[in-house]
């Protein structure tokens, strides 16, 4: 038998009969030329380019991006022979006439992707440059255009799928009115056209740190107690600040917020006021992967890290750069396994020419292929958009944020505490039920020596039993002396039966 690859190798194995112990060497064979022939085919060095704005100078996406350079240039599983190198550029933010100049320079220096910018404007002229000459432009942000991108792979969950999560946990909640105060063109607006499905009632409106106040108290003024806030990142403080002066932080108000790092701000003044707060977490933190990530970026003290009471956390910008680099990585190994692919070619390109890079199509279509375990979870792509993803569902419980179930783009919500949803204010409580004789639903026993609740059976009464079990309150039952379920009488401006007694006792 023989076993030939494409750069001279040969091995000649004489044996009819294989037996366990030269198949086991056959199979070593085997790996170790896979080995070398990615280590032939590809280049010693690749170049990877990477855009952050003045203000991530330093930052932890930035440390996020050199770290997983760093630990795949050690680990040598994906690129064995193969090191990876950055070329990081600075820009200011809005300034796209800089960052087209710096991308122009990068492209003569022979990058084979460039990474972000996160800053929207600028990334647009990023991705135009790099479908212009072939480059594979890998993003880590929310990107509202609904249609895909040639030569574009992003990280960040597709604003459509995302959009559904918050859709399916307000049905979840029964929302039937909701306010939605966004800051930018976040486009939450697709909830608008699922409303009418969920019979939701929506009041939209737009707001900054200096209208925070007027808009809450509109919102107020309105009785609305169901809130998404879809604000920027760096005021949510100021946000909470407002509710605090408004003094809308009681049990009746639930705030739904777009953020994926919620519990890496200080909620000390929301612990104790049993005031409803929900939000979503795309980094998987019990995860395998990523607790061997902390751990070893602790063990180098790097500055990637951000601490919530005394605990390390990869703040959700920061794991998406982490694991862009790993999906890049991954699709090249992938190429250069296959046998039929050509070895990658270095080449500088010009802003100034109209020649692209032969091979970034294939590289590309490779990235857009590639599967990996990363600390978002699973990542995969459709063109170029990622479309399937799992997301934690956190809710400020028990005076900290816990996570209380998760929502899945195939799966929907999925609530692993139901009971962080009710009000715990009733958990000591006992509610008194005023009912009438209905058979089946309330029927009382024959038994005339038992007493309570015990004496009533029928489906209402299973039903109130089970509610009663799962939110946690005590109940009374007891009959409506008239029997009757109330008749308004006009001589008297009276009601008789249960109407009455619910208006006398409320």
């Amino acid at each position: 038998m023989m076993v030939r690859q494409r750069y001279k190798w040969e091995i000649v194995i004489n044996e009819t009969k294989i037996n366990d112990s030269n198949f086991t060497r056959l199979c070593f064979v085997y790996i170790l030329l896979s080995m070398v022939f990615i280590a032939n085919a590809l280049p010693p060095v690749i170049r990877l380019g990477a855009i952050f704005t003045e203000d991530e100078r330093e930052s932890s996406i930035e440390s996020a991006f050199k770290y997983a350079i760093y630990r795949i240039n050690r680990e040598k599983s994906l690129l064995p022979n193969t090191q990876l190198i950055y070329d990081i550029e600075y820009v200011p933010r809005d300034d796209s006439f800089r960052t087209t100049k710096k991308v122009c320079r990068q492209l003569e220096a022979g990058v084979q992707a460039i990474f972000g910018p996160t800053d929207p404007l600028l990334a647009g002229h990023v991705q135009s440059i790099c479908e212009a000459y072939d480059i594979p432009h890998i993003e880590v942000r929310i990107d509202l255009e609904m249609n895909s991108k040639e030569f574009s792979v992003n990280l960040y969950p597709s604003h459509n799928v995302l959009t559904l999560a918050y859709r399916d946990l307000m049905v979840y909640l029964n929302w039937t009115k909701v306010a939605i105060i966004y800051e930018e063109d976040y486009g939450l607006f697709n909830l608008m056209h699922s409303s009418n499905e969920m019979k939701t009632e929506m009041y939209i409106r737009q707001a900054s740190p200096e209208t925070y106040r007027q808009v809450l108290r509109a919102i107020r003024q309105k009785e609305i107690y169901k809130i998404i806030v879809d604000t920027s990142p760096s005021n949510i403080k100021k946000f909470f600040r407002s509710i605090l002066q408004l003094q809308m932080n009681d049990h009746r108000y639930h705030y739904m917020f777009t953020t994926f790092d919620l519990e890496t701000y200080d909620l000390e003044d929301f612990r104790y006021n049993s005031v409803n707060i929900t939000a979503f977490r795309l980094v998987d933190v019990g995860s395998k992967r990523y607790l061997e990530v902390i751990d070893q970026m602790q063990k180098l003290q790097h500055n990637g890290l951000d601490m919530i009471n005394g605990i390390p956390y990869i703040q959700t910008e920061s794991a998406l750069m982490f694991d862009s680099v790993y999906a890049f990585a991954t699709g090249l190994h992938f190429l250069y396994l296959d046998d039929g692919s050509p070895k990658i070619s270095v080449k500088n390109l010009s802003c100034t020419s109209d020649v692209t890079w032969d091979d970034g199509l294939s590289l590309y279509n490779y990235i857009n292929s590639a599967a990996i375990d990363g600390l978002t979870g699973n990542v995969n792509f459709v063109e170029g958009r990622r479309n399937k993803f799992k997301i934690d569902i956190l809710k400020l419980k028990h005076e900290k944020i816990q996570k209380v179930g998760y929502w899945e783009s195939d799966m929907g919500v999925n609530i692993s505490d139901p009971t962080a949803f009710y009000d715990s204010n009733i958990a000591n409580i006992t509610l008194v039920v005023m009912t009438r004789e209905e058979r089946p639903y309330v029927m009382v026993k024959e038994d005339t020596n038992l007493t309570g609740n015990v004496k009533f059976e029928g489906f209402c009464i299973d039903l109130l039993k089970a509610i009663a079990q799962q939110v946690g309150f005590q109940y009374k039952i007891e009959l409506v002396p008239d029997n009757m379920y109330g008749v308004y009488i006009p001589e008297t401006n009276s009601w008789n039966g249960i109407v009455q007694e619910l208006m006398e006792r409320a």
